[in-house]
Parts: structure tokens; C-alpha cells; sequence
């Protein structure tokens, strides 16, 4: 059993577990993957020791983190398979894999980190078969280019997802043309362009387009 499975039996301590977890997305996105643990145990109001009987490391951590966005994925692409089109299924992964790298800032190098931490723990895979019958439905509907893989799928919300190093102010319409513009890359051709969303008035001139965490 890994250090990230040390899940408790008592109420209370699962709880201090979810709480630790739920800071932790918080805490790690805001000042970096590798961010001191004691700083950790403070923003989570629970003491050292009561870190380490829940996560044995810093990788326990990441790990458990890596667990909770599987499942998310997981709930995301059976659902995905259950929409009345395949394209449908699509635009389902795409805009709720869009809206879990934004809104959890951390997801993206908690998977990546994951991978050099424990390169064999790799329950991700999981999702290859759903995405990959997902594509071939969509290819048979006309509704996908032919050449559309799983993988090119499970990429693309990973290119929208940059979004999240723009200003705060502009992700979620920055997210939103790249959306379209990703989509209609999908779609099989021809076809006629997307509309994208505006773009605000002197975005340039204020000097939105620099991108940065916060």
C-alpha cells in the first residue's frame, strides 16, 4: 500500500485528511509544487504530526492529489460515452477538463509530477478505452475528422488549460477562443468557422496579454 492510501477509519480524521487535501490544491497553486510543508500545515490549521500519520511525504501528497483528479476523470469520461452523440462527448471532456485545469490551478503539474515520482502508478490509463471508443463513434457520425485520435482528445484540454497562466481576469474568455478554435481543429471538414468570443476592449493596451499566474 502506497503512503497516499494511509486513509482513516475515524470521522474526524478522514476529515483532517480532506481538509489537509483541500488546502493543499489551494496552497501548492499558489506558491508552487515544491512550496515548504510547514507552510502546508499552517494554511491547513493541523500540526506536523498529524500531516505525516495522513501522508508519510511530500509525494504521499502529490500522489493522493493525482488519486483525486483520476477520479474526476474517471465520473468525466463515463459520462462522456453516456451523451447522446459522440460529439456531445466531446465537447462534455473538453469543457469539463477546461474548467478542472482552471479552476485547480495545480492539476496539470500534479500529474506530470506524478509520473517521475512513480512512473508505474499509471491508473490514468483508465481513460485511453473510453476516449478512444468516444473518438471512433464520432468518426463514424461524420462529426470528427477521420484522422482524430485519443490522444489528440486527451491533449487538447491540456492546450486550453494555458489559459490558466494568463491574469486572473482574462482566463475564461482567453479559454473560451481557444476552445472554439480547438474544437473546429476537431471537426470533420469542411465546415464553416466558430464565432469566437470578443475580445475586451484595450486588452492589449492594458496590458492583459501578459501571461502570469496571479
Amino acid at each position: 500500500m502506497s503512503e497516499s492510501k494511509r486513509v482513516p477509519g475515524r470521522r474526524d480524521a478522514r476529515e483532517n485528511r480532506e481538509r489537509i487535501l483541500d488546502t493543499a490544491e489551494v496552497y501548492f497553486a499558489r506558491h508552487g509544487l515544491d512550496a515548504p510543508l510547514q507552510g502546508l500545515t499552517a494554511a491547513a490549521k493541523v500540526g506536523a504530526g498529524t500531516l505525516y500519520r495522513n501522508f508519510g511525504s511530500h509525494a504521499a501528497i502529490v500522489e493522493a492529489l493525482y488519486d483525486r483528479y483520476v477520479e474526476l476523470f474517471d465520473d468525466m469520461a463515463e459520462r462522456a460515452l453516456q451523451q447522446e452523440t459522440g460529439w456531445k462527448g466531446i465537447e462534455l471532456v473538453l469543457d469539463e477538463c477546461i474548467e478542472i485545469l482552471l479552476d485547480r490551478g495545480i492539476v496539470a503539474e500534479v500529474m506530470r509530477r506524478q509520473a517521475i515520482n512513480d512512473p508505474d502508478y499509471r491508473p490514468s490509463e483508465r481513460w485511453v478505452g473510453p476516449l478512444a471508443t468516444l473518438v471512433e463513434r464520432t468518426i463514424a457520425e461524420g462529426s470528427a475528422r477521420p484522422d482524430l485520435t485519443a490522444a489528440d482528445l486527451s491533449a487538447a484540454p491540456m492546450m486550453v488549460g494555458t489559459a490558466q497562466t494568463f491574469a486572473p481576469a482574462h482566463r475564461q474568455w482567453i479559454a473560451a477562443r481557444m476552445r472554439a478554435i480547438v474544437l473546429d481543429g476537431l471537426r470533420a471538414h469542411p465546415h464553416e468557422p466558430t464565432p469566437l468570443p470578443e475580445m475586451p476592449e484595450h486588452f492589449y493596451e492594458s496590458g492583459g496579454s501578459i501571461m502570469r499566474r496571479s
